[in-house]
């Protein structure tokens, strides 16, 4: 869960603490949702029944989520990953009751996802998995022009994660509350919010969308109705036509609540904002093409195996057969001769008995 520049620096470390602990948080004021098939959990590692982070299932193996939940940076700006043994649950599942996740064996992050370039602003990233989560086709994604037309409409969108289900701020608590009152959520959860032009948020909380966000897909939940920490990867999303469409990750906001965590809180429902998913198509792309590699290599080392089974199986056959002698009988007058091999012959001058 990532704020805007301008939060103290001492938030944006406890931050950090929050995304390397052992549990996690779901949206404030959110219900159990099980409507959405690809919201996933994140997993410290593929037997930790704990969610660290959330998701959504593209495909197969491919899924979406943010930069932060896959990489970090040092003290020296420098991106790296953490949390080295990455793993995915189960879509739409309880995480207390979801069994092994699927190893995570590779991850792409946006290109300006720097620690020096408002990595908030680029906080984006693809993680593909070892082997496939479920069978899943590709999920239909936003583009310009159903943007243009999602926004125009003010259309109702879903948050969708595994994040913080309570208020961590005691009576008479000043932003940002303690930590320690957090209760993580098993299930996924959602609220709903609107999509927005710019144009309305100084009706909304009044005030102007900071210039550095007006690329932005913007979208507005009121009040303390908000993204918490641990939602980050999960999923912005709407029906289109029918079906569920992807619009963008979700985890990087300015002033909303997010269960009393921000720094500051407008009171009236802050700006969420991402980058909308067209933006990223090539790295999509690239996912993919690196999926169909794998997926290939996987089929070649079957075939080899099954050549070499059948190979093996061959010369054990053969083996058998070679050891199968016949004994015959041969006669050459009142000499008689026994030739014992795999295809016994009577030698010269003798006759089959």
């Amino acid at each position: 869960m990532r704020w805007a520049k301008g939060s103290a620096a001492f938030i944006f470390a406890m931050l950090c603490l929050l995304l390397y602990s052992n549990t996690s948080y779901a949206s404030y004021e959110s219900a159990p949702d099980y409507s959405n098939g690809r919201v996933v959990p994140l997993m410290s590692s593929p037997n930790d029944l704990n969610s660290n982070g959330s998701g959504f299932l593209y495909s197969s193996r491919i899924v979406f989520t943010s930069g932060h939940t896959a990489f970090s940076f040092n003290s020296n700006g420098e991106r790296q990953e953490f949390r080295p043994n990455l793993a995915v649950g189960k879509p739409n599942a309880n995480i207390k009751t979801i069994g092994s996740g699927v190893r995570v064996m590779k991850r792409i992050s946006a290109p300006k996802y720097l620690g020096n370039d408002s990595p908030d602003l680029h906080d984006f990233a693809i993680l593909i998995l070892e082997s496939d989560l479920i069978p899943a086709d590709p999920v239909q994604l936003l583009t310009p022009e159903i943007e243009q037309i999602l926004v125009e409409k003010r259309a109702e969108v879903k948050i969708h994660g595994y994040g913080n289900t309570v208020d961590v701020c005691g009576s008479g608590e000043s932003l940002p509350c303690k930590t320690n009152r957090f209760k993580a959520s098993d299930v996924p959860r959602s609220i709903t919010a609107t999509l927005r032009p710019a144009i309305d948020f100084p009706t909304l909380v009044g005030y102007q969308v900071p210039k550095r966000l007006l690329e932005q897909l913007l979208f507005f939940t009121p009040g303390k109705s908000s993204m918490c920490g641990g939602d980050s990867g999960g999923s912005l999303t709407t029906t289109f036509n029918g079906n569920i469409m992807y619009l963008a990750n979700i985890g990087t906001a300015d002033r909303i609540y997010a269960c009393g965590q921000s720094p500051s809180f407008d009171g009236k429902g802050g700006i969420n904002y991402s980058q909308p998913i067209y933006r990223y198509l090539d790295l999509i792309k690239e996912a993919e093409t690196f999926v169909a590699t794998q997926i290939a290599l996987e089929k070649a080392e079957t075939n080899t195996a099954a050549e070499l089974k059948t190979k093996q199986e061959a010369e054990a056959k053969a083996a058998v057969v070679v050891k199968e002698k016949n004994t015959i009988t041969c006669v050459k007058g009142k000499l008689t001769k026994k030739v014992t091999a795999v295809k016994p012959l009577c030698p010269k001058g003798y006759k089959k008995k």
